[in-house]
């Protein structure tokens, strides 16, 4: 053996007692599941040949590996060695010889590194004294051995090249590693933050990820985000860990230690990375109208190329991510905040009141609805404008009668929402919003509200059914007038789902022939004679029960199923009156109601005209009817219609008359033959003079606008006669004919033929 023996930092009298330079086990663990810092160069010699190690901590001594003098330690056994490998994970070299406490000690423990411990990234050089003991050939072939040297023929050069050779293969192979790992970190922290929803906790997520990769507790981290390069100042500080976290929501300019705050200002303003001693900034960019972000990580050292490389790869995808959670948090807004008020929406209320209900904290909550009255004519009369800043004034006063926590919402158009306390969602509280004014203290304007209200105690259901509930309450209190308020009483949504459940029954009822019509006989006053038959609708089920039309009519006018009502209605009207002109009657007549959402149906004439065609009929056979309120409140569109009905030949009636409001201008402008006074007007007849005098108006009307009058509900023979003596023309009811079908109807015609 040619290595120097003498040791300065080993005296004979401790390699007598067989004392080594281990190195500390805090020094040798690694904390964290990051990529480390800087790398450590560890040479570790297994050799229970104790002048030998002693030669070689004197050869390697001074031995520098790319400027870097290695770490040297020594232990005696394989035993020893297994131990401090399992420990240290970061020891690249191992001198190991074959015999030891057992014969095959070295090579057992060459199998244990590599299969047991997992380590295939160590170095392990065989330096045996007894060649005999280990033949090179088959220990190479057969054990995960890198080199193989008898001591007798390692001299210091030789050492020095086998040892950096050793140390440069190490270098490659962990470096390697350290790259893998590192983009599995990155993936993974790019899998994490992709959840993120908002700003604020990306930039958590991004002190934890920056934190783990470079192996740093997460500490020290401070994220903030600008739109504009040019005000970085103003920047917020939106993510921080440890002693930074009390700092979040605060401008930049507030954060207290100035070395920090000088390098993220400088990372912001010139979009880079920007680093010194102690730690860096990071620069993400995002997309060009959305946010920057800057985060400080403290290093305290400097990283090495794979870590700044592995940082740019990260940064890159943190970038994309940033990118997207700003489209997230913007959508996020969007969904759940009002774009005119600033103020939480109908699905931020829900949100809100589903946690409540979910807490069970649902005693002492209420909601409370409200419309502004006349909301609509106000926009109409004065324009857009005025409906927004009526719609703000609204949002101040809510703002300032019901303040924090309780929640103040905008749910479209003028409706607006109250979801608190129960005590304060009362009607004085209401009667407050309505006189006072924040933003005119000096004027104060009256706003009219409706409202409705459902205690949450009462209710039981989740956010969006306890609002629906609200909504039709409150539908409720504006059909009753100005300033009118309904309150929840419990069982109102057993009413709904009843309402709901016949309304799907009703839309099957359409598709099954369980639609009928009766015929209720039109009788001359001057003759006596009948003339013509109202069709009225039936609902008669499956099972031979019936619906009254006052519970199907209604809620088929509410979702729609009118539209096909009425064609279906026309069709057998259309069948029956062929049915009685074949009968005898050719000059008979059947009148069929048309609703206002058919008249609103585009190409309505076409289709009543294609349904006469099929059936056969001509348009004089049948009268069309629409009440008076469809007839005055429709607008040239309607009026239109009516006249083009009336000139294919249809003749048309005025339902209901009496009981809205008539512009006599308009009344005489419609194309209609018949007015039919209202049955409510002839319960009272010959016994409330003021109810003579209406009908009495309504036959004086028709007559000077040339048109005839028909009374309905006619029940006695008073009625008949003072129906006579006042000059009007028709008269249907009870008291000549209840409603019945086409059969009967052709019995009642042939016996007062005969």
């Amino acid at each position: 053996m040619t290595i120097p023996t003498d040791d300065p930092l080993l005296s004979n009298d401790d390699a007598a007692d067989g004392v080594f330079e281990f190195a500390p086990e805090d020094a040798a663990q690694s904390t964290s599941p990051g990529l480390g810092g800087a790398k450590r160069y560890k040479v570790l010699s297994v050799d229970d040949d104790i002048e030998f190690q002693q030669s070689l901590r004197y050869a390697l001594q001074d031995f520098r590996y790319r400027e870097h003098r290695i770490e040297f330690i020594a232990v005696q056994s394989a035993h020893e060695a297994a131990c401090l490998l399992n420990r240290d994970k970061e020891i690249a070299v191992m001198l190991l010889d074959v015999v030891m406490e057992t014969d095959d000690a070295g090579l057992r423990l060459v199998k244990s590194v590599r299969e047991l411990l997992g380590n295939a990234e160590i170095r392990i050089v065989l330096v045996t004294g007894q060649p005999g003991m280990a033949p090179l050939r088959e220990t190479l072939s057969q054990l995960d051995i890198n080199d193989y040297w008898l001591k007798t023929d390692l001299s210091l050069e030789r050492l020095h090249a086998v040892v950096a050779n050793a140390l440069r293969t190490w270098d490659q192979l962990t470096t390697l590693d350290q790259a893998r790992r590192g983009l599995q970190l990155i993936v993974e922290a790019s899998n994490v933050m992709a959840y993120s929803r908002s700003l604020e906790d990306f930039s958590v997520r991004v002190i934890q990820e920056v934190t783990r990769l470079l192996g740093l507790p997460p500490e020290g981290v401070v994220c903030t985000q600008t739109h504009d390069t040019a005000s970085a100042a103003m920047a917020r500080i939106v993510g921080g860990s440890g002693a930074f976290a009390t700092l979040v929501g605060r401008p930049l300019d507030e954060l207290e230690d100035e070395r920090i705050r000088h390098i993220l200002l400088h990372c912001l303003q010139e979009q880079r990375v920007v680093r010194d001693r102690l730690g860096q900034a990071l620069y993400f960019s995002s997309v060009p109208a959305g946010p920057s972000a800057a985060a400080y990580v403290e290093t305290t050292r400097a990283l090495d190329p794979v870590e700044v490389d592995l940082l740019s790869v990260l940064s890159s995808n943190i970038s994309s991510g940033l990118s997207n959670v700003a489209l997230v948090s913007k959508l996020d807004t969007m969904a759940y905040q009002d774009q005119l008020l600033g103020i939480p929406n109908g699905n931020a209320l829900v949100r809100i009141m589903d946690n409540v209900i979910k807490a069970a904290n649902v005693e002492a909550h209420s909601l409370l609805l409200l419309d502004v009255d006349q909301f609509s004519e106000s926009c109409q009369a004065l324009g857009l404008q005025q409906g927004e800043l009526l719609l703000r004034r609204v949002s101040q006063r809510l703002a300032q009668i019901f303040q924090p926590p309780t929640v103040v919402a905008r749910l479209h158009n003028d409706v607006f929402a109250v979801f608190g306390l129960k005590y304060l969602l009362v009607q004085d509280f209401i009667a407050r919003l309505e006189n006072c004014a924040p933003e005119e203290p000096g004027h104060v304007s009256f706003i009219s509200l409706c409202s409705s209200r459902v205690d949450l105690d009462c209710f039981s259901g989740s956010g969006a059914e306890a609002l629906s509930m609200a909504l039709v309450l409150l539908k409720q209190a504006k059909s009753r007038g100005l300033n009118q308020m309904a309150v929840y009483v419990p069982g109102m949504e057993a009413a709904c789902r009843q309402r709901f459940g016949m309304a799907f029954a009703l839309h099957q009822a359409l598709r099954s022939d369980q639609i009928i019509i009766e015929l209720q006989p039109q009788i001359d006053l001057g003759t006596g004679r009948v003339f013509a038959a109202e069709a009225l609708v039936r609902w008669r089920r499956e099972d031979g029960t019936r619906v009254s039309p006052l519970e199907f009519i209604p809620i088929a006018e509410a979702n729609g199923d009118i539209v096909m009502l009425g064609a279906i209605v026309l069709r057998k009207a259309c069948r029956a009156v062929r049915t009685i002109a074949a009968a005898g009657w050719p000059d008979f007549r059947i009148a069929v109601n048309v609703s206002a959402l058919q008249l609103a149906k585009e190409g309505l004439v076409e289709d009543f005209l294609e349904v006469l065609r099929e059936e056969a009929v001509a348009p004089w056979q049948i009268e069309l009817e629409i009440t008076e309120s469809t007839a005055m409140e429709g607008d040239d569109t309607t009026k239109r219609l009516l006249d083009r009905c009336r000139t294919e030949g249809f003749s048309l009636a005025i339902d209901d008359f009496g009981t809205g409001y008539s512009s006599l201008a308009r009344l005489r402008s419609l194309p209609t033959a018949l007015l039919k006074v209202d049955q409510s007007f002839m319960r009272e007849i010959g016994q409330r003079a003021t109810q003579e005098t209406i009908v009495d108006m309504i036959i004086k009307l028709g007559t000077r606008l040339g048109m005839n009058v028909l009374a309905e509900g006619v029940e006695t023979p008073e009625q008949v006669a003072w129906l006579k003596q006042q000059g009007c023309h028709a008269a249907q009811g009870y008291w000549y004919a209840k409603p019945m079908p086409l059969d009967d109807l052709l019995v009642f015609l042939a016996r007062q033929a005969g």
